[in-house]
């Protein structure tokens, strides 16, 4: 996550949430195992990553979703 925060932090907003604190929001993104990446663009889900994720795994998930 923090990989995240500092390489897009112009292009992205992040928000960490968490789940114990907010169930009826990890329910409704679907969120069943943690940690979870889940990437939501214009209100949909369009990605999510499960478990601990790299650099490159999540450079590879917002890739396609960032403009040019």
């Amino acid at each position: 996550m923090a990989w995240v925060k500092v390489t897009q932090k112009r292009r992205l907003r992040v928000v960490e949430v968490d789940a114990d604190r907010n169930p009826a929001l990890a329910r409704e993104l679907e969120v069943t195992e943690f940690p979870s990446l889940v990437l939501i663009k214009d209100r949909r889900v369009v990605g999510r990553l499960v478990g601990r994720a790299t650099g490159r795994q999540i450079a590879d998930l917002i890739r396609p979703h960032l403009a040019a």
